[in-house]
């Protein structure tokens, strides 16, 4: 079951095909595999995954993208958002300043991923609620 939060109508959880995401980030692959168990355990995916609408790169859920892929789903739960999001804040991991959009962009579409957390991705509000059993993601 997905929902919109109450506080943010516009937000949508839909569900998006594992293979037409694109990540921008490498990731900490011990991380993931420990999520990924932490996933399969619990038989439930509770977190959508941040997409840019357009590119379909990854804005925040580049571990969660691979657990999906661990786990075999077909799809994931996604918040389709756009750069233009005035509730959207990015930052770089290690210095507050304003990352380059197309930069990420860039990375995504290219397969030349940034160094792992190298972009910070922050909303202003709550994310919609999310709770799918993971067989109804295969």
């Amino acid at each position: 079951m997905c929902g919109t939060s109450n506080s943010i109508p516009s937000y949508t959880v839909v569900r998006l095909p594992v293979s037409q995401l694109r990540p921008t980030e490498e990731i900490n692959i011990e991380r993931a595999r420990t999520l990924a168990r932490t996933i399969a355990k619990m038989g439930r995916w509770t977190r959508p995954i941040l997409v840019e609408h357009h590119h379909l790169v990854i804005m925040d859920g580049h571990h969660r993208h691979f657990c999906a892929t661990e786990l075999g789903l077909s799809a994931v739960p996604c918040v389709l958002l756009s750069y233009d999001d005035p509730n959207l804040n990015v930052t770089y991991w290690s210095d507050p300043i304003p990352v380059s959009k197309s930069r990420i962009i860039q990375a995504g579409v290219s397969g030349n991923l940034m160094k792992f957390k190298t972009t910070r991705h922050r909303l202003k509000v709550a994310l919609p609620s999310c709770s799918i059993e993971l067989d109804e993601l295969m």
